[in-house]
């Protein structure tokens, strides 16, 4: 019998996906402006993942 995922975990879950999913998003678009040479919009885009991947950096320094 195996254990049941516990509702830390599951939230735990759901912000690893929603954090995941969104890089994804990011890094596709400015695959797409990049292609476009629309250079403004991948700047824009590449900004939101250096925001995105502080926040992470600072919850995991916030969790040791």
């Amino acid at each position: 019998m195996s254990n049941p995922v516990s509702a830390d975990d599951i939230q735990a879950i759901t912000h690893i996906n929603y954090v995941t999913n969104n890089l994804h998003s990011l890094t596709d678009n400015i695959y797409e402006d990049l292609m476009d040479r629309d250079h403004e919009a991948a700047k824009k885009k590449a900004k939101n993942i250096i925001q995105t991947m502080s926040e992470l950096i600072k919850s995991l320094s916030d969790e040791i």
